[in-house]
């Protein structure tokens, strides 16, 4: 029979083995976050493969390059930091609320430690944001449309933006994150409508609008934690645990959440828990249909969902059951435990010039369906192209086409009938708003990109009064130009 200190011994030299085993040195740190994940829109992001690694840094993308050698030293310590700087002008042609023009603009800083390089410790990773949001909405002033004309069109502040450690194990099989994240960097996302500046194409109007403060998107995040498992190379497995209420604010709010939380560190814990998976599949298109000589088409097909525990206004009824229209209505609508949404996301290259050539086309297609009681949009659709490469003696540029809609739910739609049938306040019909995006994306240098940008509305603003039919029906133009630089 083993002896009691034997155990003990043989007990503490599994538990090492295991350890080693977790905690490979031969494992890279936790995923490191891309440069452009600070970024909310312009981002033509590289496919997320299995097998994908971001590159070593190139110092000569960067506008300040190594800075006399601060940053390669910086770098054998594990530490990395990034600046880039978005300016945005904004002109209204035709149509909106105000013909005109606005301007905005961001400053992004984020720094990263990789707890290897910096004192041993394999497969750590430390990351840190912060944002300084500048200038006006110009969809709010100018345009009055339900989706943003850019990401970047927020409400100005200076804040933190993320903060989490990231720990990897099993060889990066498996990366967990937490601390204070941001959702819509990882979760719902189309590498190629990322391309595109209207805000619909990253974290879409049906998550902004059915989530408290717009859920854990940029320029916020939500303590909580993420997990990301790679159990075979084409399969990618996703979730995450997240506060659903950055700010604390009520669901209906006439203050903005930016302005609630002006400097991102209330790190609420107030209100429900939003739960997110995602599943995603990586495969090659022209492999399965023509062999391996064709050239690569690589594609990846998600499916995902979530899951809100907090509470939802009905989009039909108050807290005594009437009708929320009705001259008898409390005016305050019955709340409802929980809300849910699922949603798939397409990205295809479907056509490639020859084998290994940058010269290619590419599809997306993205599609949500939400609650229809809890909820004021209930599906939603964007499509889109990019074309790489294909301008002569431009190689890093591209040329972008997409469409987007979001479509009300069955009681936001009955409730809009109701105001008319009561005539209790203004009538309104609601109508679908219908974007769709021309954009040209041009690398002037390695570390500017300008970005000129056009988009033109449908029904802007989704809402239509019947005693004022032209003013709603009015479709609108926009121009505008985005100009990033990475310092």
């Amino acid at each position: 029979m083993l002896s009691w200190p034997f155990r003990l011994s043989l007990f503490m030299a599994c538990l090492g083995s295991l350890s080693a085993w977790l905690l490979s040195p031969c494992a890279s740190a936790a995923s490191l976050p891309l440069t452009t994940d600070i970024l909310p829109s312009g981002v033509p992001l590289p496919s997320p493969a299995p097998d994908f690694s971001i590159p070593p840094e190139d110092y000569s993308t960067e506008l300040l390059g190594d800075v006399h050698g601060l940053r390669t030293w910086l770098t054998r310590q594990g530490v990395r930091i990034t600046l880039q700087d978005v300016e945005e002008v904004w002109g209204l042609a035709s149509g909106g609320l105000q013909t005109g023009a606005t301007y905005d603009g961001m400053t992004a800083i984020a720094a990263s430690l990789n707890t290897q390089q910096a004192f041993g410790w394999p497969g750590g990773l430390f990351n840190v944001s912060a944002l300084q949001i500048r200038g006006r909405s110009f969809t709010a002033e100018r345009l009055g449309a339900l989706n943003t004309v850019s990401g970047y069109d927020a409400g100005r502040s200076t804040r933190l933006f993320e903060i989490w450690y990231g720990q990897s194990f099993f060889n990066n099989h498996l990366d967990i994150r937490g601390g204070s994240i941001d959702l819509d960097t990882e979760f719902l996302v189309s590498q190629n409508a990322s391309f595109f500046l209207n805000s619909s194409f990253g974290w879409p109007l049906s998550t902004s609008s059915n989530l408290y403060s717009g859920g854990p998107s940029w320029p916020l995040s939500a303590v909580g934690v993420r997990a990301k498992w790679t159990p075979a190379a084409p399969l990618v497995l996703m979730g995450a645990i997240t506060n659903d209420n950055p700010t604390r604010g009520p669901f209906y709010s006439s203050v903005s959440a930016t302005e609630r939380d002006p400097s991102g560190t209330f790190f609420s814990t107030h209100g429900g828990t939003l739960v997110m998976g995602e599943a995603q599949l990586y495969l090659d298109l022209a492999k399965r249909l023509a062999g391996d000589d064709a050239p690569a088409l690589p594609g990846t097909w998600k499916i995902g969902g979530l899951y809100d525990s907090g509470r939802f206004p009905s989009q039909r009824y108050d807290n005594h059951g009437t009708l929320l229209a009705s001259p008898d209505s409390t005016g305050t609508p019955r709340y409802h435990p929980g809300n849910w949404m699922a949603y798939a996301v397409l990205d295809q290259m479907i056509w490639r010039k020859e084998k290994n050539s940058g010269k290619t086309i590419n599809f997306f297609f993205r599609t949500s369906v939400a609650n229809q009681k809890r909820s004021y949009f209930s599906l939603e659709l964007q499509s889109g192209l990019t074309f790489d490469e294909l301008i002569p003696g431009r190689p890093d540029d591209t040329i972008g086409i997409a469409w987007g809609t979001s479509l009300y739910s069955k009681s936001a739609l009955k409730n809009a009938e109701d105001s008319v049938r009561f005539g209790t306040k203004e009538p309104y019909v609601l109508k679908p708003e219908h974007h769709i995006e021309l954009t040209y994306q041009a690398a002037v240098t390695p570390y500017l990109i300008v970005q000129p940008d056009f988009q033109y509305f449908f029904n802007t603003g989704g809402t239509i009064s019947p005693a004022n039919t032209t003013l709603p029906h009015r479709r609108s133009a926009v121009l505008g130009v985005n100009m990033t630089t990475t310092f």
